[in-house]
Parts: C-alpha cells; sequence; structure tokens
C-alpha cells in the first residue's frame, strides 16, 4: 500500500512540475513578444516622425540654352584705346550658326565712337564663339577677326588736328559669362581684348599757311590697343 501511494505521489509531483514549466515558458514568450511589439511600435512611430519631420525639396529646374542652330547677339560695349587716350563706345552685333554646344561661326558688324568723332570706326568681322557648359550659368568666349572702316572726320585744336585716312585689319579675344533666362533668351557680360591698325593723318600748326616752315603734314600707321567689355542679350 505504502509503495502505491510513493507512486501516486510522484507522479502527481512530476505532473506539477511539467505545468509549472509550461507556464514559465508561455509566460516567457510572451514577455519576449510584448517587448518585440513595443520595439515594432517603436520603430513605426519614429518612422512616422521621421518622414513628417524630413522637409520636402522639390528637384531643381535644368535650363539650359539653345546649343544648336541660328544665334544672334547684341551687345552694348565701352573700349578704351591706351595707344590714342581714347574712350569709345558703341554697338556691337553679331549673329550665325552654331553646329554645337562649343562652337558656333558667324559675321557681326560694330559701331564705335569717341567724344571728337576722330576715331569713329565700323570693325566687320567673323567670329568663332564657344560655350563651354550646358548649365544656366556658363563661361564663353568670343574670337574675332576682321577689317576696320574708318567713320570719323579730321578734329581737334589749332595746332593738332587729326584725321584717320584709312582702315586696317583687327583682331579681338573677349571672355564672358551667360545666363539663361530659358532656351531662346540669354544676357551676357563681357571683358576682352582687340587690336587693329590704322593710318592717321596729323597736321601740326593747320591755322598756318602750307608755306610756312613751321607747318607739318605727317601721316603715320598706328596700332590701337582697346581695352573692352560690355554686356547684352543673346538670343
Amino acid at each position: 500500500m505504502k509503495r502505491i501511494l510513493s507512486l501516486v505521489a510522484g507522479i502527481a509531483l512530476y505532473a506539477s512540475t511539467v505545468v509549472a514549466q509550461g507556464s514559465l515558458l508561455q509566460f516567457n514568450e510572451n514577455i519576449t513578444d510584448m517587448f518585440s511589439d513595443n520595439e515594432s511600435i517603436m520603430c513605426l512611430q519614429s518612422n512616422e516622425s521621421m518622414s513628417f519631420s524630413l522637409p520636402y525639396t522639390a528637384a531643381a529646374k535644368h535650363v539650359e540654352f539653345k546649343y544648336h542652330g541660328i544665334y544672334c547677339v547684341t551687345d552694348v560695349m565701352m573700349a578704351y584705346d591706351v595707344t590714342e587716350k581714347v574712350f569709345l563706345k558703341g554697338l556691337n552685333i553679331s549673329g550665325g550658326w552654331q553646329w554645337r554646344r562649343q562652337s558656333g561661326f558667324g559675321i557681326g558688324v560694330s559701331y564705335l565712337s569717341d567724344a571728337e568723332g576722330v576715331f569713329s570706326q565700323m570693325p566687320i568681322y567673323a567670329e568663332l564663339r564657344s560655350h563651354y557648359l550646358r548649365n544656366q550659368v556658363t563661361p564663353y568666349t568670343s574670337l574675332t577677326a576682321g577689317y576696320t572702316l574708318p567713320m570719323g572726320r579730321q578734329n581737334g585744336n589749332k595746332e593738332m588736328k587729326r584725321e584717320v585716312i584709312k582702315g586696317g585689319v583687327m583682331v579681338g579675344l573677349s571672355i564672358g559669362a551667360r545666363y539663361a533666362f530659358n532656351r531662346n533668351i540669354a544676357i551676357n557680360a563681357f571683358v576682352g581684348y582687340q587690336l587693329q591698325s590704322l593710318r592717321v593723318q596729323r597736321l601740326a600748326n593747320s591755322n598756318l599757311i602750307n608755306t610756312d616752315p613751321n607747318y607739318s603734314k605727317i601721316e603715320e600707321s598706328i596700332i590701337q590697343n582697346f581695352i573692352k567689355f560690355g554686356f547684352g542679350v543673346n538670343f
């Protein structure tokens, strides 16, 4: 009889131990699931907060000026001749065909005048115009070569009169930047150098008669060295 009771007690004790272990395991799983759920909720809340806190940034609009076809440029230009110490101002118009972004070839004409009108002139030239970027703002260069027509008149004081009697070759280089509003309209600004040859007649003591020994008439070829700058419109 005692053996039977001991067997029953052992079975009961084993059953209670298994139940306790199962309950503990279930409790641990519940705790783990609860923490996992809390972490998921916290991550979700964090992601939602970050998504709402990040500002919306629109993509930058790319503006590019046309780089193939007919082009035209109109500039207001000022120039200082370091040779004759003369300041000139005027207008420059050029146009041609741009066969790629880097290169365009055209012809142009300028009209420049000084205060006295002696060195007023009209350069006619060919140009090679190059733009280096496809951005809204791009640097560019313009290389020119041609011939200058004199448009001035004889002027000066009684002791000395000057007159440009013959034109000559001209070459120039401009470096600038172009800003495009859209594919068809842009503005530019530039600085540059221009060299040209002219034939000048100078009359010393021109108020005296030609037989006077103090009267002199000199013709000479000069090289004008222009430092120029300006701004304009591209279309």
